[in-house]
């Protein structure tokens, strides 16, 4: 399979270079080289267009003077304070013609382009800086390995990137210690408030970002500063095994509807999930009736009836015999191995079943009840952030964008069933994907995961709590009195 692929990219880029004329780059009078390969899918506003970014064909810049053109309109020179951060949203890309620049507005909308362009030359001063350190975690770390020295190589910079399994926790440690820290970190939403407090990130609230979702953008602002760039998200899903559910559910179906399915099945687990975990309880609060996942005064606001009334539910089920609360490797085992006719899980999970050939379908979320409201799915970014005790903090941030472009995020997006954070990338990622439609529907009617403490503080509280309740050792108003007393409600 990754020679079919590496096969079908090598010849889209001759394909690129065939049709498109001889495209002349210059650095401050240097001649540059275009890639011989690398072109992918551009946000340009037409369907399959491919190129490349001038934030990647041009070195990183510390600052950038002047940006000149010369094409079929005549000669034309860019200017601007921002131009080093504008060129990750500039395409050169490959037309049937010759070159065109598409110039991106940095919001969703018409960019401009300027047709058969035969030379880009910029003038500008380089980022001194020629080392990075880059700590990456969760799924595709290999892909994402290779996307960053991807980038090096062409940035003509040294760049070590490393697996760190749990980035909050080493990186307090490493500046407790005064360790050398890294200049870029991945993190989580809900890791923001604990490096905030621990002075470890700087913000990025100046830094010209690709347009992403409200959605990913909000879920990186902590006390009104941005401290982290979104990259993707993942979802919650419902996983079905194929061989237990014959009937497809509906885009409309119901918790009903579920577990009549699940007990049509025959399957030894009806349903599983991590029902203790308050990233898989709260879809149910919210799905029976609270507004979000923090409320408007800051709080959890946990008397609300919503708490009460998803955790009877919970409970019930289980006593039906259609929920099984597992945690995350006991329920993959069942699923994998079709003793589960549903699980609940993220779509990160996709890659990973396709890899061992399970026979599987996702469906969104059901709704509480026919006149009721859908389980909002929690919506987990992940994005990249500078660390205050960066050496390289412009090159830092040059990566950071291009990390952030479209063209990166569909890359890296699409294989691993994840959403890029850049809304424009969607229409990039593969069009026969039987899973992108789901994902979508999902993030639609999701909550993002949030970064204040207080959600940090309920997941904690939370945990034990539920499974008491679950477990028949508490009452429901022992469960929510106690919530509240730990919360402070």
């Amino acid at each position: 399979m990754s020679r079919a692929i590496a096969l079908l990219f090598t010849l889209l880029s001759l394909r690129l270079a065939a049709y498109a004329s001889p495209l002349e780059l210059t650095y401050n009078g240097a001649s540059l080289r275009l890639p011989a390969d690398g072109a992918r899918p551009m946000p340009t506003g037409v369907p399959g267009e491919r190129g490349y970014s001038l934030g990647e064909l041009f070195p990183p810049q510390l600052e950038a003077w002047s940006l000149d053109l010369r094409s079929a309109i005549g000669p034309e020179t860019m200017a601007a304070d921002d131009l080093g951060e504008r060129l990750f949203d500039m395409y050169a890309v490959g037309t049937d013609r010759g070159w065109d620049l598409v110039i991106g507005t940095g919001q969703p909308g018409q960019p401009r382009r300027v047709a058969g362009v035969t030379a880009i030359a910029l003038r500008g001063e380089p980022c001194p800086e020629r080392t990075i350190e880059v700590w990456v975690s969760w799924e595709g770390v290999p892909e994402l390995k290779a996307e960053i020295r991807r980038w090096a190589e062409r940035a003509g910079v040294d760049a070590k990137v490393v697996d760190v399994p749990s980035i909050k926790s080493k990186l307090i440690t490493v500046l407790r210690g005064g360790g050398k820290a890294p200049d870029l970190v991945m993190v989580q939403s809900d890791y923001l408030p604990d490096l905030q407090e621990a002075g470890a990130l700087q913000p990025l609230d100046g830094l010209r970002l690709p347009a992403s979702a409200v959605k990913g953008r909000q879920s990186f602002e902590l006390s009104g500063r941005l401290l982290a760039a979104p990259f993707y998200c993942d979802t919650q899903l419902v996983f079905y095994s194929t061989g237990a559910i014959r009937e497809a559910p509906r885009a409309d179906w119901t918790l009903a509807d579920m577990e009549r399915l699940a007990k049509a099945s025959g399957a030894r687990v009806g349903a599983a999930w991590n029902a203790y975990s308050a990233y898989w309880f709260l879809p149910f609060v919210i799905g029976y009736g609270k507004e979000s996942v923090v409320g408007p005064d800051g709080g959890m606001n946990v008397r609300h009836p919503a708490y009460g009334a998803a955790l009877t539910y919970l409970r019930d089920s289980a006593a039906r015999g259609f929920l099984t609360p597992m945690e995350r490797d006991a329920m993959m085992a069942y699923f994998t191995s079709g003793k589960a006719a549903f699980i609940l899980s993220g779509s990160y999970s996709i890659p990973e079943f396709k890899r061992l050939g399970i026979p599987f379908g996702v469906a969104p979320f059901p709704l509480v009840s026919v006149d009721g409201k859908r389980l909002a799915p929690m919506l987990d970014y992940k994005g990249f952030a500078v660390t205050r005790t960066t050496k390289s903090p412009v090159l830092a941030r040059r990566l950071v964008q291009y990390l952030s472009s479209a063209g990166v995020q569909a890359a890296f997006c699409g294989p691993q069933g994840k959403l890029p954070a850049d809304e424009r990338a969607w229409s990039l990622l593969p069009a026969d994907d039987p899973y992108q439609a789901t994902i979508r529907a999902s993030w639609e009617a999701g909550a993002a995961v949030p970064p204040d403490p207080v959600y940090g503080d309920f997941k904690n509280a939370s945990w034990k709590l539920i499974r008491l309740y679950l477990g028949g050792s508490t009452t429901l108003g022992e469960t929510i009195e106690a919530l509240a007393r730990i919360m402070g409600e």
